[in-house]
């Protein structure tokens, strides 16, 4: 695949550590008591403790899986700029990731946990593309 073969590397890279940093805050500073306690948790402290080892490494495979798509896609449909990399990661954080994340959520009536999870996969998205964009 020939777009493969023109990414940034390095835009790879820096994008895959924003967006861990992005979801740590997310989960923590930002959300940390609010996601725990939809996980049946009193405090971040409790849930956290909770949280197997392995999720963290399931964290980062996605983190790196969607970085790759959106620098295979950035480049596959010619994004160029800061305002190209918003623009697609808008398209892309409601058009795929909203259309996924809330449907299985509303189904179970956790409203909450759509904002929350589905607020960070927007966030991540953004950042993510935009870095990737102004960062040819």
């Amino acid at each position: 695949m020939e777009y493969v073969s023109q990414i940034n590397v390095l835009a790879v890279v820096v994008s895959i550590i924003a967006g861990q940093i992005l979801s740590t805050l997310w989960f923590t500073v930002l959300f940390g008591d609010p996601w725990a306690q939809e996980y049946g948790a009193e405090s971040r402290q409790q849930h956290t403790a909770e949280v197997p080892g392995y999720t963290y490494g399931v964290q980062l495979l996605c983190t790196v899986a969607l970085t790759l798509s959106l620098a295979v896609l950035h480049r596959m449909v010619g994004i160029e700029g800061v305002a190209g990399g918003l623009g697609i990661g808008l398209f892309v954080a409601v058009g795929f990731a909203m259309a996924t994340i809330l449907p299985g959520q509303a189904f179970l009536k956790r409203w909450r946990v759509a904002a929350i999870a589905g607020g960070s996969q927007v966030a991540m998205i953004l950042a993510i593309s935009t870095i990737l964009a102004a960062w040819p």
